[in-house]
């Protein structure tokens, strides 16, 4: 059955992150929370851990914008994909090499999966299309 609290819970998410407002991001979590980060394999916990992985993504692209393009709330799972645009700039590490760029525009597609309980984000998968993402700021085939 869709869970509209849920999804009002999601889609102010993604709205508070547009507007970089950490405050909203702290009231959907708390000590139970779990944030993983795919492309990053790295799992955050706590009531901070959502406020700590979209700063993450921030330092990456710091004016970037999401959009979300589908969101689907059934009971206590909450599916969202859609595009994050911004602009790359610096130096990222992945696994076998530095990639170096100035300053290149993305558009890259994003999931996310969300469990809540009460209107509280227990466990976040987030997800990405690395590859396309460093398709796009190395301008060469991967």
């Amino acid at each position: 059955m869709r869970n509209e609290k849920n999804a009002a819970v999601i889609q102010g998410l993604y709205a508070a992150v547009n507007e970089r407002n950490f405050d909203y991001l702290t009231t959907i979590s708390d000590e139970k929370s779990e944030w993983f980060d795919i492309p990053f394999n790295t799992t955050m916990s706590g009531s901070t851990s959502a406020t700590a992985s979209w700063q993450k993504r921030f330092s990456i692209f710091e004016e970037v914008i999401f959009e979300v393009q589908n969101l689907m709330a059934y009971d206590n799972l909450v599916i969202v994909q859609g595009v994050e645009r911004a602009t790359f700039k610096g130096m990222l590490a992945f696994i076998d090499e530095d990639i170096i760029t100035e300053g290149f525009p993305v558009e890259i597609g994003f999931c996310d999966v969300y469990y809540l309980e009460d209107g509280i984000i227990v466990k976040a998968n987030s997800n990405f299309d690395v590859v396309a993402f460093k398709e796009q700021i190395c301008a060469v085939d991967v």
